[in-house]
C-alpha cells in the first residue's frame, strides 16, 4: 500500500502537469516512468494509475475552466473589500482584495501623504469595504528568458487583473460581517503590528516570519543571504514549527489532567486555525494537515505510516487545487519531507546526533537541488554545514524563545522586554554569521538553468541515490554518489561546451543591456548595465527595497545561462540609464574587463565601480575609433568615439561587429550629428542588425543614416509606457518605409537572437 500510494503521487504529479506542459518532454518522462513501473507491478495495478493520471488531468482541466474573469478591462468603477493582508510599503499600498462579484485584484494604490498613510495603518481592516475609482491592468509576463513570470503566477491563484487607483473614498467605507476566517486573519494582522511596533528591528521580521509566516520586515540583503546559503527553509514556518507547537499543547493539555482522546479533538480545531494565523502558505498546508491526519487516526486508535500519510495530503492538496504543484514551497516543502520520510532506514543506522543532523543536511540539499537549479539557477554547499548549526539554534532557542517573549511581553511587559534583548542580539547574531558566510568565496554556485535532458538526469540519480544509500549498499551509493558530482561539474561547465552562440538584448525598462556570448565560451561580453536615476525621498515615502536592473534582472538573466565571468563590460557612455547597475554586475559577477570610452575618463573615475574594478586588480581600457579584436569567427571593431564631446551621447561607444553569420552595429545613445559623420568617414558601411540609437529618439536613426547602412532588422530598446515617449513616431516610420523589421523591448520584452557557430541564426522574444 505504501509503495503504491508513493507511485499514485508521481501519477497524480503527471496528470497535473499533461495539462500544462504536454509536449515531447512530457511524452519521454512518462514513458520512462510508466515503462519503470510496468515492470515493477502488475497490469491491474499499473492501469489504476493511469486512471489517477486521468482523474488528476481532469481536475487540472475543470480548475483551468473556473480560472476565469468577469471583468472586460474597461471598468473604473469599483465596490472592493480588503480580504486578505495589505502591505503598506512607503507610499505604495498593495495586496489581494475582492471587488464586486468577489473576483480577486491586487491592489495598488499611490499614497499621497503621510498623514494618509497613518490612517491607512491604524484603520485599514479586514472586511472593510470601500467604493474606488480606477483602472485594470493585465499582469506583466515573463519579459526576460528564464525570468519570473508574474501573470502566470497571479493567475494561478486566480488573479487577473491589478487594479491601478490614486483614490479611495474612505469616508464611504463600511464593515462587512467577519467571517470566521477573516477574523482569525485580522487577529494575525494585530499580532504582526504589535511586533513591528514593539520588537526592533533587528529581530521584528524574524519573529514575524517564525509565528506568523510574514517576512516582509525582514531586511532585504540579510532575506538574501538566507536564500543563498540554502537555509532559508529556517524562516518559513514548516513541520518543524508545527511540530513543537501542537506538541507543546498537547503536552500542557495532558499535564492539566485532559485526556488524549479530547487534546486530540483539541488540536483538530486548533490546527485549521493555526494554518490562517500563519499565512497558509505550502508548508503550512503540509505540516498541519500531516498533524491534523495524525490527531484524527489517533483519535480513532487507528495509525498508518508517514509515508502513507505524506501521500495522501500530498493527493488531497492537489486534488484540491493542482495550481499548487506550481508553488516553489509547495514543491521544496514535499520533495525535502519525502526524502526525509523515504530516508528513515539510513537515519535508524547513524548512533551520532551530530552525524545524523549532517546527513539530514546532505539528504534535503540533494532533494532540492533539482528545483533550486530549475528556479534560481544555483544552490549553496555550504548550506549543508550551515543547516547543521543553524537547525538547532532555530529549533531549539529562537522559535520557543520567540514564542515565550511574545506572550510574556503582552502579559508582564518588563519581563518581556528584559528577554527581548537577549534575543534580538540573538538573532543579530544568527544574521552576521549568514552575511559573512554568504560573502564569501563560492558560499553558492551558479550552475546556469540546466536542459531538460540534463535536468531529467540529475533527478533520476538523486532518486537512485536514495534508493541505494536506503539499502545500505555502499558502493552503488558511491558511484552514484560520484555520477551527481560529474553531472553537477558537466553543468558548471557547459557553456565551455556549447557550439551556440547569441546576442540578446534584455528588457530592463527604459535603458540599454546587450548581452553577447560567443560559442564555446570564448567571449562573455555585457554592453551597457541598464540603471535608473535615484531622486532623495521623504523618509515615509522610502520602500524597503527598490527595483534594481541589476540585482532583479540583469544578474538572474545571466545566472541563468550559467554565466561565471565577463569578459568585457562594454560600457557606452555614461547615462545613468545605461550604466546605472554596473555596481551591481561589478560585485556579484567576476568582471574581468571594463572598456569605456575614450575622452569620457574623467566622468569615470569617481564612480565606485572603477574604484572597485582597480581595487581587486581588473584593468579598466578607454578605447576610442580605430580599436578592434578578434576571438575565433567574431571580429569586433571601434567605430566612435574618435574625439572629445561636450554631449555625452555623441561621445558613445559604436560598435561593429560581424559574428553569427551577419553584422551588428550597436550604437548606445549615438545621435543624428554623429550618424552624419559616421556614414561619411565610412561610406561603404552596411549592417544586418542595427541596434537603434537612444532608445528609438527622433534625435537618432535619421534617413540618411537607414538609407546608408541598409539593415534588414532594426533592435529598439525602450521601456513600457517610458516618460520619453520612446520610440518615436517618426523613427518607426523611417524605419517602415525602409523595410526594416523592428524588434522592440517594450512589446516583445527581450530579443535574442541565436547562433550555431558562424552560421545564421534565429530571433526569438520573451514576449509571444
Amino acid at each position: 500500500m505504501t509503495k503504491q500510494l508513493i507511485f499514485a503521487t508521481v501519477s497524480a504529479t503527471f496528470g497535473v502537469t499533461a495539462f500544462t506542459y504536454f509536449g515531447w518532454e512530457w511524452l519521454v518522462c512518462a514513458i520512462l516512468y510508466y515503462g519503470f513501473l510496468y515492470f515493477q507491478i502488475p497490469s491491474k495495478i499499473l492501469a489504476l494509475h493511469l486512471i489517477v493520471l486521468l482523474l488528476f488531468f481532469l481536475s487540472a482541466t475543470i480548475s483551468d475552466k473556473k480560472n476565469r474573469t468577469e471583468f472586460s478591462g474597461m471598468e473604473t468603477n469599483f465596490m472592493i473589500t480588503f480580504t486578505d493582508s495589505i502591505d503598506i510599503d512607503g507610499d505604495m499600498m498593495k495586496g489581494f482584495v475582492t471587488a464586486n462579484d468577489n473576483e480577486k485584484l491586487q491592489l495598488r494604490y499611490k499614497i499621497s501623504s503621510e498623514s494618509e498613510k497613518i490612517d491607512l495603518q491604524k484603520h485599514l481592516k479586514i472586511a472593510l469595504s470601500c467604493p474606488m475609482k480606477g483602472v485594470l491592468e493585465v499582469p506583466s509576463g515573463m519579459r526576460n528568458f528564464n525570468s519570473f513570470d508574474y501573470q502566470l503566477y497571479l493567475k494561478r491563484q486566480g488573479i487577473h487583473w491589478v487594479l491601478k487607483t490614486d483614490s479611495i473614498q474612505f469616508a464611504k467605507c463600511m464593515f462587512k460581517k467577519h467571517t470566521a476566517k477573516q477574523a482569525i486573519q485580522d487577529f494575525r494582522n494585530k499580532g504582526i503590528s504589535y511586533v513591528n511596533e514593539h520588537f526592533p528591528e533587528e529581530s521584528s521580521g524574524y519573529v514575524n516570519a517564525l509565528l506568523f509566516g510574514d517576512q516582509k520586515l525582514i531586511d532585504e540583503e540579510e532575506l538574501k543571504d538566507y536564500q543563498r546559503l540554502g537555509i532559508v527553509h529556517l524562516l518559513a514556518i514548516s513541520g518543524l514549527h508545527v511540530s513543537f507547537l501542537t506538541g507543546m499543547i498537547f503536552f500542557l493539555g495532558i499535564r492539566v489532567g485532559i485526556t488524549r482522546e479530547k487534546m486530540s479533538l483539541v488540536m483538530l480545531l486548533f490546527l485549521p486555525m493555526y494554518i490562517i494565523l500563519s499565512g497558509a502558505s505550502p508548508s503550512v498546508l503540509r505540516a498541519c494537515f500531516m498533524a491534523m491526519l495524525f490527531f484524527l487516526l489517533s483519535f480513532f486508535k487507528k495509525r498508518i505510516s508517514t509515508t502513507e500519510t505524506i501521500s495522501s495530503i500530498y493527493l488531497l492538496l492537489l486534488l484540491y487545487d493542482p495550481n499548487h504543484l506550481y508553488n516553489i514551497g509547495f514543491q521544496l516543502s514535499f520533495s525535502v519531507a519525502f526524502a526525509i520520510i523515504m530516508s528513515l532506514g539510513i537515519f535508524g543506522r547513524i548512533q551520532s546526533q551530530l552525524v545524523l543532523l549532517l546527513v539530514s543536511s546532505i539528504l534535503c540539499q540533494f532533494a532540492a537541488i533539482p528545483i533550486l537549479l530549475f528556479h534560481f539557477f544555483e544552490f549553496s554547499l555550504i548550506g549543508v554545514l550551515l543547516n547543521v548549526m543553524f537547525i538547532p539554534i532555530y529549533s531549539v532557542v529562537l522559535l520557543p524563545s520567540s514564542i515565550i517573549v511574545l506572550f510574556l511581553h503582552l502579559l508582564i511587559n518588563q519581563i518581556g522586554e528584559f528577554l527581548l534583548f537577549f534575543l534580538n542580539k540573538s538573532f543579530i547574531f544568527c544574521n552576521t554569521i549568514a552575511g559573512f558566510t554568504a560573502d564569501l568565496p563560492f558560499a553558492y554556485i551558479s550552475f546556469g538553468k540546466p536542459a531538460f535532458f540534463m535536468l531529467l538526469l540529475i533527478v533520476v540519480v538523486v532518486l537512485a541515490l536514495f534508493a541505494v544509500w536506503d539499502l545500505d549498499d555502499h558502493r552503488k551509493t558511491k558511484i552514484l554518489f560520484l555520477i551527481l558530482i560529474l553531472l553537477l561539474l558537466l553543468q558548471y561547465n557547459i557553456q565551455k561546451l556549447s557550439p551556440y552562440g547569441e546576442v540578446t538584448f534584455i528588457d530592463i525598462g527604459q535603458g540599454d543591456s546587450i548581452f553577447i556570448k560567443l560559442p564555446f565560451n570564448k567571449g562573455n561580453y555585457l554592453i551597457d548595465t541598464g540603471g535608473s536615476i535615484s531622486f532623495e525621498q521623504e523618509e515615509w515615502k522610502q520602500r524597503r527595497k527598490t527595483y534594481s536592473t541589476g540585482e532583479d534582472t540583469v544578474i538572474p538573466f545571466l545566472k541563468s545561462k550559467g554565466i561565471h565571468a565577463l569578459d568585457l563590460l562594454i560600457l557606452t557612455h555614461p547615462d545613468a540609464d545605461h550604466i546605472g547597475s554596473a555596481d551591481d554586475i561589478v560585485k556579484n559577477i567576476n568582471v574581468k574587463k571594463i572598456l569605456i570610452g575614450g575622452g569620457s575618463e574623467e566622468l569615470y573615475k569617481n564612480k565606485e565601480f572603477i574604484q572597485t574594478a582597480l581595487k581587486t586588480g581588473n584593468e579598466v581600457a578607454s578605447v576610442k575609433r580605430g580599436d578592434r579584436w578578434s576571438v575565433g569567427d567574431a571580429a569586433f571593431y571601434v567605430l566612435n568615439p574618435y574625439r572629445p564631446e561636450e554631449d555625452m551621447n555623441e561621445s558613445s561607444i559604436v560598435l561593429y561587429a560581424e559574428m553569427g553569420g551577419g553584422s551588428w552595429l550597436f550604437t548606445g545613445d549615438f545621435g543624428e550629428q554623429g550618424e552624419q559623420e559616421l556614414i561619411q568617414e565610412y561610406p561603404g558601411l552596411v549592417v544586418d542588425i542595427l541596434k537603434a540609437g537612444h532608445h528609438g529618439s527622433k534625435t537618432s536613426s535619421s534617413v540618411a543614416f537607414i538609407e546608408s547602412l541598409k539593415p534588414k532588422i532594426a533592435v529598439i530598446s525602450a521601456g513600457v509606457n517610458n516618460r520619453y515617449g520612446h520610440p518615436h513616431q517618426q523613427v518607426l516610420e523611417t524605419l517602415s518605409n525602409s523595410g526594416i523589421f523592428v524588434y522592440r523591448t517594450d512589446l516583445n520584452g527581450a530579443v535574442s537572437y541565436q547562433y550555431y557557430q558562424k552560421r545564421n541564426g534565429t530571433f526569438s522574444t520573451a514576449l509571444p
